[in-house]
């Protein structure tokens, strides 16, 4: 009887454990700039340039006096930025 009163006990306990969890959305992708968004860097500030993640105001300055740039890629071959620094806002920048 107690060994029954345990077991009935125990899968009460572990009900829990085995119930089906509610189904998780997962996160929608980051959408890319719309070219309209997009802050080109051949004519935005100092201020607008260094609101970019990883862009400091150095970094800023440092795209300021390299103008004019032909292509975002500019920013790596030109060693202003490094590859980790730009691939996350790449989709946010734009030449014009």
């Amino acid at each position: 009887m107690i060994r029954t009163l345990l077991l009935v006990a125990a899968v009460f306990a572990a009900a829990p454990a085995f119930a089906e969890s509610p189904a998780v959305k997962p996160a929608a992708p980051a959408k890319m700039a719309t070219e309209a968004q997009r802050l080109d860097l051949n004519s935005a500030t100092v201020e607008q340039l260094s609101g970019v993640k990883g862009f400091n105001k150095t970094i800023a300055e440092a795209i300021v006096k390299a103008r004019p740039l032909k292509s975002v890629e500019d920013l790596t071959a030109r060693r202003i930025v490094s590859g980790d620094v730009l691939t996350p806002v790449k989709d946010q920048l734009i030449v014009r």
